[in-house]
C-alpha cells in the first residue's frame, strides 16, 4: 500500500460532522479505521493517512451517496484547515490567502498538493490528490474543491462567488448529479478533465477578504512555521522571505532588518542563509515587486505614480527604470499590451 502520510484531526471533522448529520454510525466507522474517538477530537493530533482512507471508505459505504465528498464541503470552517484557515482569514485578498497554501498545506495533511497558475487571461487553482484508491480519491477531490469555493464565499462575504468553470478528473455522472455539482459551484462543471481545478479570470483572486489583519497574519505565520518545524517539514528561507515581502508590500517598504527579526535571525545570518540557497535580498525584493507591478498594471487603472509608491519605490522614474530593466519594456507599454484585461 502507498504511503499516505498523515492528516490533522481537524480536517476529519467535516466528514464526521456530515456523517453525524446523516445519522451514520460514526462509532463503527472509527472502529473500522482503528481510530480513538477521544484522540481525533484533539486539535493537534495527527492521524495516519491509511486510517483516514479506511474511515472515508466506511463512511462512503454507509452513506450510499455518490456525492458524499461534495456534500461534506458544507461543513467547512476555519478550523478545518488548521492554522492555515485563520491565516487565510487575516489575508487581504483571495490571492494572498492562496499564496499561503503552498507554504502551509502540510499542516492540514498529506492528502495532496495545490498549484496556482495565473496568466493574463486565466487563473487556475489545481489540486493533485495523493490518494489513488477509489472511491476515496473522487470524494476527496470533490470535498477539497467544494470546500475551497464555500470557504472563499465565507471569507469574502459573497455567497454568489463562483469560478467560471470547475474541472474534475472523474467521469461525467448522470444528469441529476451534474445539476447538484452546478448547484454547489454555481458554474459550469466539466468532467473527464486532465486535472481537477477551479478556473476563472485573474481578477477573481483580487476579491478582498472581509477582515484583513496584517499583524495577526504575521503572528499566525510564525506559529505555522513553528508547527512545520515540529513536524520536521523544512520551508525554504527564500520562499519565506518572499512571503514576508509580499505581506509588507502596500503597507510600507520592506526592511531586511524587520523581516530578519520576524524570521528569528539577524541580518547577517539572513544574508548568509539566502546565499546558501542561491538567493539574495535584492533579487527576492525585485521578484516580488515585479510580480505585483504586473498584476496592478493589468488589473488596476491606478496611475503609475501610485503603483510606484505602493511598491516602495522612491519615485515613478525609479519604478519605470526597474520595470524596463527586468522586462525590456516600460510599464506603459506593458499596460497597453494588456489593456483588454482592465
Amino acid at each position: 500500500m502507498d504511503n499516505l502520510g498523515q492528516i490533522c484531526s481537524a480536517a476529519l471533522q467535516q466528514y464526521l460532522s456530515h456523517g453525524e448529520a446523516r445519522g451514520l454510525d460514526i462509532a463503527a466507522a472509527l472502529e473500522a479505521a482503528n481510530l480513538d474517538a477521544e484522540r481525533i477530537r484533539q486539535p493537534d493530533a495527527r492521524i495516519p493517512g491509511v486510517s483516514f482512507q479506511t474511515l472515508l471508505h466506511t463512511l462512503i459505504h454507509q452513506a450510499r451517496d455518490p456525492l458524499f465528498g461534495l456534500h461534506t464541503s458544507e461543513f467547512v470552517q476555519p478550523g478545518s484547515y488548521n492554522v492555515m484557515g485563520y491565516i487565510a482569514m487575516s489575508a487581504s485578498t483571495l490571492q494572498e490567502a492562496l499564496s499561503k497554501v503552498s507554504l502551509y498545506e502540510k499542516l492540514v495533511g498529506d492528502m495532496g498538493t495545490t498549484d496556482t497558475q495565473v496568466t493574463d487571461n486565466q487563473a487556475a487553482i489545481r489540486w493533485q490528490c495523493r490518494y489513488v484508491q477509489q472511491p476515496a480519491r473522487q470524494h476527496l477531490i470533490d470535498n477539497v474543491l467544494g470546500s475551497w469555493v464555500r470557504y472563499a464565499r465565507w471569507l469574502t462575504g459573497n455567497e454568489k462567488l463562483a469560478p467560471a468553470q470547475v474541472w474534475l478528473e472523474h467521469p461525467r455522472p448522470r444528469a441529476a448529479l451534474v445539476e447538484e455539482y452546478q448547484r454547489v459551484f454555481l458554474c459550469e462543471v466539466r468532467f473527464a478533465q486532465p486535472c481537477s481545478a477551479l478556473i476563472g479570470p485573474p481578477d477573481l483572486l483580487q476579491q478582498p477578504i472581509r477582515q484583513p489583519d496584517p499583524l495577526l497574519l504575521s503572528t499566525l505565520e510564525a506559529h505555522a512555521i513553528q508547527q512545520l518545524n515540529q513536524l520536521g517539514v523544512e520551508t525554504s528561507l527564500g520562499q519565506r522571505v518572499k512571503q514576508c515581502i509580499q505581506d509588507a508590500i502596500g503597507h510600507s517598504l520592506p526592511r531586511k532588518e524587520t523581516i530578519a527579526e520576524r524570521l528569528g535571525m539577524n541580518v547577517r545570518t539572513l544574508h548568509r542563509r539566502l546565499a546558501d540557497e542561491g538567493h539574495n535580498w535584492q533579487k527576492l525584493l525585485d521578484e516580488v515587486r515585479l510580480h505585483r507591478a504586473r498584476q496592478l498594471l493589468c488589473q488596476s487603472p491606478a496611475p503609475q505614480a501610485e503603483i510606484a509608491e505602493a511598491l516602495g519605490y522612491s519615485d515613478i522614474r525609479s519604478f519605470q527604470r526597474s520595470f524596463k530593466r527586468h522586462t525590456g519594456i516600460t510599464p506603459g507599454q506593458f499596460r497597453t499590451r494588456h489593456k483588454s484585461d482592465l
